[in-house]
Order: C-alpha cells, then structure tokens, then sequence
C-alpha cells in the first residue's frame, strides 16, 4: 500500500510541531507494517525528490506568493497528487481537494492539529480595532484553508478541543476519531536528576523550570512562562528558566533576564536530558490544538511538575492532581508553584500520577490507534 504524508511547510529538518509528529509516526509504521511504501510532500526552495531510510520525499518548490496566496499551493498539490497516485494520502489542510478529482479506491484522512480559523481568532486579542479590521479576511481565507471537503473520508482530530471546533465550523461528521498525539517512552523517561545536572554542567543547588518552543513565542506563551519564572525567582533566588528553541532575534527583548538560561541550538537528541534536569515545566500557551503538547507529553514522561495555562487546554491535566493549571502568571500563582516545589510529598504524588496518564498515549498506542484509522 502507498500512502503518502503531507506537512505543508514543515520540511523532514525541522525539529517540532508537524515534522516530529510525522516522524514518530513514520517510525511506527516502518516497524509494525513491513507492506507499506511511504513518502512524505512538502513545499521547500526547490523540486526535489529523493529517498532516505526507506521514505520517500518530495519537496515542492513555493515561492512567497504561493504562500501567501493559499491557492497557488493548492494549485501544486492539486497537480502532484495528479500525476502521483497514492491509496492513502494524509493531509494538513483541505483546499487543495476541491481542484483534485479523487482517483477510485484512494483515502483522504484529513488530520487536525488545530484549526487556522481559531489559532487566528486568538491572535486577534493581539490587534487594536484598526487591525481587527484590516487582518479581518484572515479569519475568512482561513476558515474556507482548512474546510475539510466532501472527498475526505475520515479526519482525525488530536484533542476533543479540536473535533468541538472542527464541528463548530464545518458541521458534524460521522467519522471523526480523537487520536492523542503519543510520545516515545523508551526516550523520553526519568533518569537521575542529579547525574543528568552534572552531566549538562547545570548547578546541583538550582531549581530549573524549563520552556521548549520554536516559532510562535507569543502563543506559545513565553512572556508568561518568563513572567512567571520571574516571580518565582523573587520569592526563590533558586530559580532559573531554561529556554530552548525561540528566535534569539526576535526573543531577545524578553530573554534578557539574569534567571534565564537561553540556549540554542540544542541538538534534538538532548532535550531529553534538558526536561530531566528540570524540576517544572511551563506550557503557557494561549492556544494549542494538541492536549497535551508534544512537548507536555515529554515533560510529562521525564517526571516534570507540568505547570500549564488554563487556556492552552492541556485536556489530560487534571489541577493538583498529575498537574498545575494557572491563569495569572503573578505572584499568586508563583506561590502556588513554589508550595508544590516544596511539599515533597504532594508534588511526588502529582507527578507519579502525571507519569501514569502519559502512559496511556505511548508511541504504540498511538501509533496503533492511527494506523487503524489511515489503512483500516
């Protein structure tokens, strides 16, 4: 069977989001289904095609108009997805399907990390009332971007936010599954925090709280995890944030803190050893398809106290129980995380329950509830 993944403009390189979903995905796959010829779209600088460790690949030269103009890209895909037949292809984005005529006996599962339609709208807190109105087409062009057509067969949706907002603007459809995204265990687990300090020459002394996040820092929230960092780091000189993956460039007006610790670079094949190290993680995203993130799932397996924002809707954590849920980002919530730090007992108990929940979206169960659902 050939099936064929799409990421739009995530390339194979990237270390995040679309790409590593993809990734893990992939591996499963090659494990557990010997019969399957995989390849992977998605646009780049060129036309390319070339094949690594058993996948295929082709990147799709876009220039900046295209990209910008949604149909220019629908226009490509529509006419590779022409010329390549694939029986099942997995798409990010629908758009493309209403210039393709779907060939006999091909899938088209559309899959849902969020919704543009509602990632834009909560930008729009963002906006005064002049760019509310100017950026106001947006919310159209990105409602009619993702509108999943009729030509799909399935969709699968990574979190019950997702399939609420799915149906919310596109209308109930039968066969929607609510997959968790899963994280790989066997990478991502405790080890000794101690040796794992001294190993990245991190002080022994130091309480870490740590954020992971690429492109996108205002919703992902890194001004609040750095606030509340900053509050902590008042009551607690302890304290330093960790930051990992932001544009320098365009962090550095909130980065320039003498509790952070702002790296770059960090090979993917260490950050285990970063969320480790670390006694608390912070997902204070404003928005977020995935519940959890990947990125909370992986804190969450390498025994992190999770600490997330109420509105980044990690559906998994339950407040106190296997995690910390806060709205204010200030002292008071600093306190709250600090009380937890600090009773041993309580926050071993939140975290032993945060390990359990993890388990239940393992990269096997996942990937198996996935592959039932693309080659079912």
């Amino acid at each position: 069977m050939k099936i064929c993944f799409m990421t739009i403009s995530s390339s194979p390189d990237f270390l995040g989001g679309y790409s590593l979903y993809h990734k893990n995905l992939i591996k499963y796959l090659k494990t557990n289904c010997k019969d399957l010829d995989i390849s992977w779209v998605y646009f780049g600088n060129k036309d390319n095609s070339y094949t690594k460790e058993g996948v295929k690949y082709f990147e799709l030269k876009s220039n900046k108009l295209q990209s910008f103009m949604f149909l220019g890209r629908s226009i490509l895909l529509a006419k590779f997805f022409t010329k390549n037949y694939f029986e099942v292809i997995n798409p990010l984005g629908g758009i493309w399907t209403f210039l393709y005529k779907k060939k006999k006996d091909q899938k088209i599962i559309h899959t849902f990390h969020g919704t543009a339609y509602y990632f834009n709208k909560n930008h729009f807190k963002r906006f005064n009332l002049l760019q509310k109105i100017l950026f106001s087409p947006l919310l159209l062009i990105s409602w009619i971007g993702e509108k999943p057509h009729k030509k799909a067969d399935k969709i699968i949706c990574v979190s019950e936010k997702v399939k609420r907002q799915v149906q919310k603007l596109y209308g109930k459809k039968k066969d929607i599954k609510v997959i968790r995204t899963g994280v790989d265990l066997k990478n991502f687990k405790v080890r000794n925090k101690n040796k794992i300090k001294e190993k990245l020459n991190l002080d022994l002394n130091k309480t870490y709280g740590l954020y992971v996040g690429g492109g996108g820092y205002w919703t992902k929230g890194l001004d609040r995890a750095i606030k509340l960092a900053g509050e902590i780091n008042k009551i607690n000189k302890k304290l330093k944030l960790i930051i990992i993956g932001p544009d320098e460039k365009k962090v550095k007006h909130l980065v320039n803190r003498k509790f952070v610790i702002f790296l770059k670079n960090i090979p993917r094949e260490k950050i285990p050893y970063y969320y480790n190290a670390s006694d608390v993680f912070f997902c204070m995203s404003r928005y977020e398809g995935g519940a959890p993130t990947l990125v909370t799932s992986e804190a969450m397996a390498s025994g992190c106290l999770i600490v997330c924002s109420k509105d980044s809707e990690q559906e998994i954590i339950e407040n106190e129980t296997n995690g910390l849920i806060i709205n204010e980002f200030g002292k008071k919530d600093a306190k709250k995380v600090l009380e937890i730090l600090k009773d041993k007992k309580k926050k071993e108990k939140i975290i032993k329950n945060s390990i359990k929940t993890v388990k239940e979206i393992s990269l096997e169960k996942w990937g198996k509830k996935t592959r039932e659902v693309l080659l079912g």
